[in-house]
Parts: C-alpha cells; sequence; structure tokens
C-alpha cells in the first residue's frame, strides 16, 4: 500500500507520510526519567496525539517502563459532576490497558476499581495498580482541558495527591496534554463557589512544553518521502511557498500534500510541482473550509476572540482594558494568532484569509457587483471608479455597518472587505495585511494598495 499525506485524525507510520517524531519530543524523554509530572499543549491537529501514542508504544517496547495512553474528553459531558466524571475515566482506564498493554504486563485487579469514595476514584485506583507493578508506570493524558469545574479540580487534585509516592505507589511520571497549560485555567467551583487557578491545584507540575509547528526543514523532509515513493519532484520554490502559506502548522502542510498529489486536484506524479499548482491549491483550501479551517472559523464568535481579532483588524489600541492576558493566552493557543516582531499578528497567510472570508461572507452574497465593471480597457483596475461606487454603496447600505451585531469596531473594514472580495470572485486575487502594528488595514488587488 502506498503511503500518503494524512489530513485526518492520528498518524500512522505505515500508512502516511510523516514527520521524523523523535525530533518533535526531544526533551520528553529527560523528563520522565527525571520522574516529572509536566504539560504538553498545542493547538488542535498539530501532532499532539499522534507523538503521544507514538512515545506510549516506543516506551512499552523498551520495556523499561510501563506506558499507558488515554484520552478524557468523553467525561466532558458530565460537567461537574465529579463522581461521574471519575466513573467514566476509570471506565476508560480499564479498556485502555487492555488495548494497548500485552497480556503479559500485569493488568489491574479488580480492586482498582473499586474505591471507597468515588469523588477518589483516579488516586485509588494508581495507587493499587502502581503498587502492584515491577515498573515503573507512565501515564499521558489527553484532553484534560475538555473537563469542567470540579471534575477537572477533582482529578487534578487526585493527581497532585499521590506525587510525593511516586514511583512505588503512583505513576513515576505523567503527563497532561491539551490546548492550554493549566496553570492558566481560572476553574470556577461550584462546591466552593470561587474560582480556583489551575496552577494551585496542580502545582506539582515542573514543566510546560509547546509542541512547535514543522521546521523549514520538516516541511521538506515530509515532501521528499512522497518525491522518494512515487518519484514526483517539487520546486524548492513551491515548498518554501507552501511554508510561507502555512507556518508550519501540520494539518496545513499534509492538507497541501494530500490535494497536490493524491485527491481530486492532485498533479500528475510525472510533472514537476510548481509555485502555481500550490497558489491554486491554496484557494481550494480556503473555499473548502474542511474541519480544521471551519473549526478555527466557529471560534471567531467567541467574544474573548472576537475582541482581540476585531482590534487587530482595526489597529485601534487606544480601548484594550477590556482584553485580559488570558484572553490573549488563550487565542494564541488556539493557533488563531502568534506573538510577532510588532504584536500579536495571525499566525498564517491562510488563517489571515480564512478569518476575514468567514466574518463577511454573508454580506458579501448581498452585494451585487461585478468584475468587469472596474477593469479598464488594457485590463487594470479602475480604482477611482471602484471607490466612488462604494462610497455610493456604503451610502445606501450604511445599515450594514450600523446594525452589525459582533465585531462593530471592525464593521466598516469588513464591509469594505466584502465589497473587494465579491469583485474579486469574478477574477483577480487579494492579498490583506491586518491593521495591528500597522495602525490601517491593506488591501492588495491586482497589484493596486489601497489603504483604509
Amino acid at each position: 500500500m502506498n503511503k500518503f499525506f494524512n489530513a485526518s485524525g492520528p498518524c500512522n507510520a505505515e500508512k502516511h507520510y510523516m514527520v521524523e517524531i523523535d525530533s518533535r519530543i526531544q526533551r520528553i524523554h529527560t523528563l520522565i526519567d527525571t520522574e516529572r509530572y509536566f504539560i504538553l499543549h498545542a493547538p488542535r491537529q498539530t501532532g499532539k496525539t499522534t507523538c503521544m501514542r507514538y512515545i506510549v508504544s516506543k516506551l512499552n517496547q523498551e520495556q523499561k517502563y510501563l506506558a499507558i495512553y488515554l484520552n478524557i474528553e468523553s467525561a466532558q459531558a458530565v460537567k461537574n459532576d465529579v463522581e461521574r466524571a471519575n466513573r467514566i475515566v476509570l471506565s476508560i482506564l480499564k479498556g485502555n490497558v487492555k488495548s494497548q498493554l500485552d497480556k503479559c504486563y500485569y493488568h489491574p485487579s479488580e480492586e482498582c476499581f473499586k474505591p471507597f469514595s468515588m469523588d477518589e476514584g483516579i488516586s485509588h485506583f494508581f495507587r493499587e495498580w502502581c503498587a502492584a507493578l515491577t515498573k515503573p508506570l507512565v501515564v499521558f493524558i489527553d484532553e484534560i482541558d475538555s473537563l469542567m469545574g470540579d471534575a477537572l479540580l477533582s482529578v487534578l487534585r487526585q493527581l497532585r495527591s499521590g506525587y510525593d509516592q511516586r514511583p512505588e505507589y503512583f505513576p513515576h511520571a505523567l503527563c497532561l496534554i491539551g490546548l492550554r497549560d493549566i496553570r492558566n485555567f481560572r476553574i470556577y467551583s461550584d462546591q466552593e463557589k470561587r474560582y480556583v487557578i489551575g496552577g494551585s491545584c496542580f502545582n506539582i507540575k515542573e514543566r510546560a512544553l509547546v509542541l512547535e509547528n514543522f521546521t523549514r526543514q520538516q516541511v521538506s523532509d515530509l515532501f521528499y518521502q512522497h518525491t522518494s515513493a512515487t518519484g514526483q519532484p517539487f520546486d524548492p520554490k513551491a515548498l518554501d511557498y507552501i511554508y510561507t502559506l502555512t507556518q508550519g502548522q501540520p494539518w496545513l502542510v499534509n492538507a497541501f500534500g494530500r490535494e497536490l498529489c493524491f485527491d481530486e486536484h492532485a498533479i500528475d506524479w510525472k510533472n514537476t510541482i510548481t509555485v502555481s499548482d500550490v497558489d491554486k491549491i491554496k484557494e481550494v483550501l480556503i473555499l473548502r473550509r474542511d474541519v480544521h479551517l471551519d473549526q478555527l472559523a466557529d471560534k471567531l464568535t467567541e467574544p474573548r476572540v472576537a475582541n482581540i481579532i476585531s482590534r487587530m483588524i482595526t489597529g485601534e489600541i487606544d480601548q484594550l482594558n477590556d482584553i485580559s492576558t488570558d484572553d490573549q493566552t488563550y487565542v494564541i493557543n488556539l493557533g488563531l494568532v502568534r506573538r510577532g516582531e510588532l504584536g500579536l499578528e495571525i499566525a498564517n497567510p491562510i488563517y489571515n484569509e480564512v478569518i476575514i472570508r468567514e466574518l463577511t461572507a454573508v454580506t458579501e452574497q448581498f452585494i451585487a457587483q461585478k468584475s468587469a465593471w472596474y477593469i479598464k480597457p488594457d485590463g487594470r483596475l479602475d480604482i477611482e471608479k471602484l471607490l466612488l461606487a462604494y462610497i455610493n454603496f456604503y451610502k445606501a447600505h450604511s445599515e450594514m455597518v450600523t446594525q452589525r451585531k459582533t465585531y462593530t469596531e471592525a464593521a466598516h473594514h469588513m464591509l469594505f472587505m466584502a465589497w473587494i472580495q465579491r469583485i474579486a470572485n469574478s477574477g483577480g486575487k487579494i492579498s490583506r495585511e491586518y491593521a495591528a502594528g500597522l495602525t490601517r488595514f491593506s488591501v492588495f488587488k491586482k497589484n493596486i494598495l489601497i489603504l483604509q
């Protein structure tokens, strides 16, 4: 079976082209050997699950440790119900031990699943099981930040409670995996009627690791695997362009590979993939809004996300009192933005385009314009005619700005974006620079610069 680029779910080295995992998780082995409890966080679809499953398998093959991985996202549904959350996690543990560990390993006895108090079910399980094991236990808990309120507090406090008993009576090392570093969480407890800072209930954490995007070299290595397997070459400039557009975001990189080499828009393997090919696939991905991009677009409706993205669009910095450090960290951890040379910036050019098009998509459909109306005989854009037409349109339809319910500060900018996008859809391309750090929003269409 030929390998392919995977853009849906965890990767499998036997089926998929993959970046070499050990180069992405070098520090984890040291943390495990030194009995650390640590956190690994990164935006969705950056390879966290793939990396963790790989390292669990590798640890068990080396036979120095006993390692297990569990995803506890299903416990999110019970919200603050501590007892039900514990029961779900115990059930996941029971199933994962059975599926992940060979029968020759010591499986937990039924006594491990019968705590005196169910709100201490997880700590009881680990104490009983570790006491019977002949090897140190290493545990990876994924989607820790999917838990809510008292359920999350219960799990964190139970994991903290046995820390000083490791490795004889508690896991030798433990990794919590999620979108965010839980020390930044403000968790509301219904039982205590107050907010609790995540770091205070899991203060045994010694390190927080971030799973970084692919480097430029890793992007090349990934695509050269396809070249080795099929003979299809890539123009080095095309690889540079893929990296520029994605900034190494793993899902986006693999999505480009999938579309360029395998799906309906694939280039024949006899032909070299060029910058022009990459540019066409960029538009395909933006317009199609696959699950990854759709999930990010959905986050734009959250107030704390909208608050920051709106100011990045407008460049207004005179009213920042309602933006907290926690909000900034949240949006960065989502992977929507990053810290750049001039401050916050959109994480990559693909997201840059998806965000604006998502925010203006409905408005755009109600703007009846054709590109041909604004093209000069020599094929250039008649910018004066376009701007005059926009001014007249705005005078007649200003309620599209004044009555907007969200992104009100950026409403003028986005109405113009919808207008120019409608024209570009009939021919031409737009390149945008957000106003953050520049105090203006810039639009390029057919090499003509418009400033707002």
